[in-house]
């Protein structure tokens, strides 16, 4: 019975001196998107802090509307591209719909009034370059509107928009007529 009792007390005294890294996910060097308001910034997990990552972004990134310094492990998550995204709807119960490279898509932005005081909202037109396995997914402009680049470079620029965005309500609605 003592060596039971041991072995035990050994076991629990190993598992209680493990480090409470359970909550990481990323190694240094691992290539991540970071969550800004369903705005996802590619870049690297430079290191690992209390509750969090600093993460590296490289200079073309941008633009990064939250404080770029330590994210929180929840802001966090995986990249890998994908050719194809479907979304899906009602767990099955509505027809998905599929997003590809090359496809154009229309986000709709509200105007910011210290630079548009005209329109209320603005549509701009960009084709997709790659894709998330999360579901987002990174565009290039298309629309030659001043305002709507102006709006599409304050917003969305060289990162990633969450295919659930506002943005993108009127492209899911005309595709899924």
């Amino acid at each position: 019975m003592k060596p039971i009792k041991t072995f035990c007390f050994a076991l629990v005294l190993g598992l209680c001196s493990l480090p409470a890294s359970g909550a990481y996910k990323f190694e240094p060097g691992d290539e991540v998107l970071t969550n800004c308001r369903q705005i996802y910034t590619r870049g690297f997990v430079k290191a690992r802090v209390d509750d969090g990552y600093t993460i590296h972004f490289p200079k073309a990134s941008g633009p990064i509307n939250c404080p770029p310094f330590r994210w929180h492990n929840e802001f966090v998550v995986g990249f890998q591209s994908v050719p194809e995204y479907r979304l899906q709807f009602f767990g099955g119960l509505k027809r998905d719909i599929l997003f590809r490279k090359g496809e154009i898509v229309n986000l709709r932005f509200e105007t910011d009034k210290r630079l548009i005081k005209n329109k209320p909202t603005i549509d701009i037109e960009a084709e997709i370059t790659d894709i998330s396995s999360i579901g987002a997914i990174s565009v290039k402009l298309l629309s030659k509107d001043p305002d709507a680049a102006a709006t599409f470079w304050q917003w969305v620029g060289s990162n990633y928009i969450d295919l659930r965005h506002k943005a993108l309500e009127a492209e899911i609605a005309k595709r899924s007529r």
